[in-house]
């Protein structure tokens, strides 16, 4: 009677230095060469047979690999040599086990991927679709970055996180966020220093702005900035004080129409400038005279220009395509972070506006 006995693949290395030395992995990863992953493979297609295993075939074949490969070589190569040896052996049933082994591996790779890909050229609307609010994923633009988003988020499953990390996130302890912008190292959901922005001008790497000296141009520097950054990076852009940093320019604004008045009239309003305005509300000009108003109808041509840039920003920030022209900027401001009466004047015709 043989002894069956279960075969120790530690001890089926060559003595000998194999002449494969590294592996080059199908994400392209290069790692240590490890027979024993050869020796494990063959033996499973054996399993399938009525046969068996064949510790001495394994040993044969395995070592014949390893001393006659080159000294680094990919998985598909490495697959295909135990195909070749295997179909030169006795043993040919095990080399179509082997084979099929490796076919429905291919299929399960891709079935995934094709299933997604799939729904997403329906256009069904499923999670995939629905996945960002912002993104139309019917347009041709939006498909594309639906299909790189959803072939990388199984690249960072199976590459780039570790075991206890997925094991996480399986059993619902954490979510990753943006998993498809994991690779990319992209700062995500960043505040934008507009004041600065404003007062300074940007650069946004192809064309320049110059700082702001009006309303019109704060608003619209607001959406281009915002617009900049998203095409940058992932994630939403905010302004974090928008009324207090927008306040400025309608002061500068307001001034900007007393000197229209003064060319009008010929007279010189300059004590208005920096005259205390209690509120900026459009009035009826009426029986005002004099200076009253000459302030009054600076203050109702300065409301309408703050109203139409509000509406301006506010029809920018809904229509600016960013991302290949597929999404609409990721964006946020804060209301009601300025009681002076400019502040309360961004926010009340932002308000309007929005009504």
């Amino acid at each position: 009677m043989e002894l069956q006995t279960q075969p120790n693949y530690q001890s089926l290395k060559h003595p000998l230095s194999s002449m494969i030395q590294t592996v080059v992995k199908r994400d392209g990863r290069i790692v240590g060469f490890n027979e024993e992953k050869i020796a494990a493979a063959i033996r499973k297609a054996m399993l399938q047979t009525e046969l068996g295993e064949d510790i001495k075939l394994i040993n044969r074949i395995t070592d014949h690999i390893a001393l006659n490969g080159k000294s680094q070589m990919t998985v598909e190569e490495i697959q295909d040599a135990v195909e070749n040896e295997l179909m030169k052996s006795s043993r040919k049933e095990v080399a179509r086990a082997y084979i099929s082994y490796r076919d429905k591996r291919n299929v399960a790779r891709k079935a995934k991927t094709h299933n997604i890909f799939t729904e997403i050229i329906e256009a069904k609307s499923n999670d995939i679709t629905r996945e960002n609010a912002n993104m139309n994923a019917d347009t041709p633009a939006g498909m594309m970055m639906k299909f790189a988003s959803e072939s990388t988020k199984p690249f960072v499953d199976d590459y780039l996180l570790s075991e206890d990390v997925k094991n996480a996130v399986k059993k619902g302890y954490i979510h990753i966020h943006d998993k498809d912008y994991y690779p990319t190292k992209s700062l995500t959901c960043v505040q934008h220093p507009l004041d600065k922005i404003l007062e300074y001008g940007f650069s946004a790497g192809h064309g320049e702005s110059r700082p702001a000296k009006r309303i019109e141009t704060a608003s619209i520097l607001g959406c281009i900035s915002m617009e900049t950054v998203q095409n940058e990076m992932h994630g939403g852009q905010a302004i974090p004080a928008f009324d207090f940093y927008l306040a400025p320019y309608v002061r500068s604004s307001y001034i900007e129409e007393v000197k229209v008045l003064e060319n009008l009239y010929g007279e010189d309003y300059s004590n208005l400038y920096n005259i205390e305005i209690d509120d900026y509300i459009s009035k009826e000009l009426g029986d005002l005279k004099g200076i009253d108003r000459i302030k009054q109808h600076a203050i109702n041509r300065t409301v309408n220009r703050v109203h139409q840039s509000m509406e301006a920003f506010i029809h920018n920030m809904n229509t600016i395509h960013s991302r290949g022209g597929n999404q609409v900027v990721f964006s946020s401001v804060n209301y009601g972070t300025d009681t002076s009466a400019e502040g309360r004047c961004i926010i009340r015709e932002m308000l309007v506006s929005t009504y």
